[in-house]
Formats: structure tokens, C-alpha cells, sequence
């Protein structure tokens, strides 16, 4: 179990993210109840990642230079306002500004409390245990994710948007009282690490072959993520399942990333960090390859659940692997780098998936995805040749046949 540090930064990072993913939901439909439009919607959820991806990287430095305390309760700070905005400024008598300004705001605030967060996660942890302390740190990423929309959804048709706001708010507040009165005191004021002195720029990180590797292998697991939230919709209503089963199908999808991470101490302890990735792309081409098969409600919901274990079991070895072979004092750089390339995806993504759908069709979509991720399966098999993490321990182990050689000569 991780220490209790590390509990209460997991806490704080799921209680503002059912704010922020409450908030983000209820924008959405909010802007369709007004009928906004799928384009106005869509550029609201393209604020929420594109304007992190803008500031991502400065931000990664800046976090490196001056500790994790200030940048945790500006960013709290910052959704505060921006899960506001709705409540204070009714769409009605305002328009759609107000929506657009909370999104934009509050990617910027998450995007500081995460990166952040997941840069303490490893900090706070020893080799032996940061992968699972990031598997805790992702179970809490799933459980988020599949309580605010639920719980977004339940206050608007029952009691209106106004509620669902007060509840985002709520969440945020709560996140920024328990960071200010139980974990600020318990954080360290730097992270102890040698300053940089000359940089080259951030995409000179990319020109490292491990940290190259880890971050493209980021990026095509993204990927994989954005397709099934976005295209599993659309090949629902393509082959006719109502809106509940294609509901009920991306739940089972959040369910499996949190069973699978649930029990990723025991996988870590079998497995690398760079086997486990690759077994995760492996087990995604499958489920890609297999979803345009399958018409059948009860199949897809296997399916989605194979796809979400797969997903799911990558994103704490691929933490792990940014803190381990990120350079001394470039960690916060790292994630920023990681970070917009994500958001990079998550902008740019849907657009193209949905593009694509309309001219070739969504099950031809999800073939091509299956044999992208069949052939990242083989470049990540080949990365851990090259990973620090890998090269530590045959040096350990070197040192250990060597000892007992001078042993048994002796």
C-alpha cells in the first residue's frame, strides 16, 4: 500500500477530477440543451486539451523549478473559477461564453494538479513500488471517471444544470480545503534534484532514445483511448444498439481499466514495465480487431472489457518509466512533453477518427487501429533494450555474479 502521503495526494487528484469531469460534462450538455451544435460542442471540448497542450511543457519546468506547493493550489485555484463560471454566468442570459471560458480554465487548472500530482506520485516512491503506487494513482483516474458523469447526469434530469454545477464546485472546494489543511504541510518544498542549467529545448528530450520510446508509446496508447471513446459510440448507432447499451458498453470498458489496475502489484511483480505495455498493445489490436466482427450487445461488452484491461494496465507503467528514465531535474519536463502530445490527440483525434468513419466506416476504422497497435506491440517489445530501468539491473546483476566469483575464488 502506498504511504499515507501519497494516499491523501490520491484522494485530492480523484475528488478535483469528479469536479472537473462533472463540469466538463455538464458544459457539453448544456450547449446541446441550448442547441449549440456538435460544433460548438466539440470546440469546447477541444479548449479543455488544447489549450494545455499550448502550456504544457513551460509548465512542466515550472514545476521542476519551484516544487510541487505552488503549482497544486493555483490549480486548484484556477478550476475553482472555472467550475464557477457556469453557475455565476446562467447560459441563458449570457450565452455560450461562459461555457467556453470554464473549459479552457479548467484543462489549464486540471492539467496543473495532475501533473503535478503524478510528478509527487513518483517522487514519493521508491523503484520497487512506483508502479504500483501509479496503478493507485490510475484506479483513482477510472473511479473518477466513471462516478462524475454518472452523477452529472442523474442531478440534470432530476433536479437541473444548476445543481450539477453546485455539485463541480463543491468537489473543487472540498479538493481545495483538504489540500490546504491536510497535504500542503506534508509536501516537499523541492524536489531535491540538480537544476538544469542549459537547455536545448524540450523536444531535445525526444532526441533520447528512452525517453523517445516511452513518449511514443504514450502517444499511441492515447490513440488507442480517444478511438474507443469516440468510435464506439458511433459503431453502436451504426449497427443500431440504443443509447443505453452504448452507454453500458463504455462503462464496462471504465470498469475493466479499474480491475485491471486493482491488480497490478501482482502483474508488476511478473512483468516489467516495458513487457506490460507491450502486452497491452497486443491485447488491444485483439479488441479492435475483434469489435467489427460483433454486432451483438453481450459480445461488444467483452470485447470493451478485454479492450479496458489492456488500456488500462498501461498508463502506470508508462508513468513509471517517464520518472525513471527522465534526466536528473527534467521530470516536470517530461510530463509537460508527455502531456501535450496527449492533448495534441485528444484535440486533433476525434476530428480525424470522425472523418475518416464518414468515408470508409467506422468497423474499417477499428481495423486500422488494430494493426497500428499490433505493430507499436512490436517496437515496444524491442525498448527495453534501451530503457535505464532495464540497464540498472544488469548492472545490479553483474555486480552480483561478480561478487560471487570473487567469493568462490577466494
Amino acid at each position: 500500500m502506498p504511504n499515507s502521503t501519497i494516499i491523501k495526494i490520491i484522494l485530492l487528484t480523484v475528488i478535483v477530477q469528479i469536479g472537473c469531469v462533472s463540469s466538463r460534462v455538464s458544459c457539453s450538455l448544456d450547449g446541446l440543451y441550448e442547441n449549440a451544435g456538435a460544433l460548438a460542442v466539440g470546440i469546447m471540448m477541444a479548449l479543455f486539451a488544447f489549450v494545455p497542450a499550448l502550456f504544457a511543457i513551460r509548465t512542466g519546468q515550472w514545476i521542476d523549478s519551484v516544487g510541487p506547493k505552488k503549482p497544486v493550489l493555483i490549480g486548484i485555484c484556477v478550476m475553482t473559477v472555472a467550475v464557477a463560471l457556469p453557475l455565476v454566468f446562467d447560459v441563458k442570459t449570457f450565452g455560450l461564453w461562459p461555457l467556453f471560458a470554464a473549459c479552457m480554465t479548467n484543462g489549464l487548472g486540471f492539467m496543473l494538479v495532475q501533473m503535478t500530482n503524478q510528478q509527487l506520485v513518483g517522487h514519493l516512491s521508491q523503484a520497487a513500488n512506483r508502479t504500483n503506487n501509479f496503478a493507485f494513482l490510475a484506479m483513482g483516474y477510472s473511479a473518477a471517471n466513471l462516478t462524475a458523469p454518472i452523477l452529472s447526469g442523474y442531478l440534470i434530469d432530476h433536479t437541473g444544470f444548476a445543481s450539477a454545477y453546485a455539485t463541480a464546485l463543491g468537489s473543487v472546494v472540498i479538493g481545495l480545503l483538504l489540500f490546504v489543511t491536510l497535504i500542503r504541510s506534508k509536501l516537499p518544498d523541492s524536489w531535491n534534484r540538480p537544476k538544469v542549467v542549459k537547455r536545448k529545448g524540450s523536444f531535445e528530450l525526444m532526441g533520447i532514445p528512452h525517453v523517445r520510446n516511452v513518449l511514443i508509446a504514450s502517444s499511441f496508447m492515447s490513440m488507442a483511448w480517444d478511438l474507443q471513446s469516440f468510435m464506439i459510440p458511433v459503431y453502436g448507432t451504426e449497427i443500431g444498439l440504443s443509447a443505453s447499451e452504448v452507454g453500458w458498453i463504455l462503462g464496462i470498458f471504465a470498469s475493466a481499466t479499474f480491475f485491471v489496475r486493482l491488480f497490478m502489484p501482482i502483474i508488476a511483480r511478473h512483468l516489467s514495465e516495458w513487457k506490460t505495455i507491450t502486452c497491452a498493445f497486443a491485447f488491444g489490436a485483439l479488441s479492435y480487431a475483434l469489435f467489427p466482427i460483433f454486432d451483438n450487445f453481450y459480445m461488444l461488452g467483452a470485447v470493451a472489457f478485454l479492450l479496458g484491461m489492456a488500456l488500462g494496465s498501461s498508463q502506470p507503467n508508462v508513468m513509471s518509466l517517464i520518472h525513471t528514465e527522465s534526466p536528473p531535474g527534467r521530470t516536470g519536463e517530461a510530463l509537460g512533453l508527455r502531456t501535450m502530445l496527449l492533448n495534441v490527440c485528444h484535440t486533433t483525434l476525434p476530428i480525424i477518427f470522425g472523418a475518416a468513419g464518414n468515408v470508409i466506416g467506422a468497423g474499417s476504422v477499428f481495423y486500422i487501429v488494430a494493426t497500428l497497435m499490433g505493430g507499436v506491440s512490436v517496437f515496444t517489445s524491442r525498448c527495453e533494450k534501451q530503457s535505464l530501468s532495464h540497464n540498472a539491473e544488469r548492472v545490479v546483476e553483474e555486480l552480483k555474479q561478480t561478487r560471487n566469483i570473487e567469493k568462490d575464488t577466494d
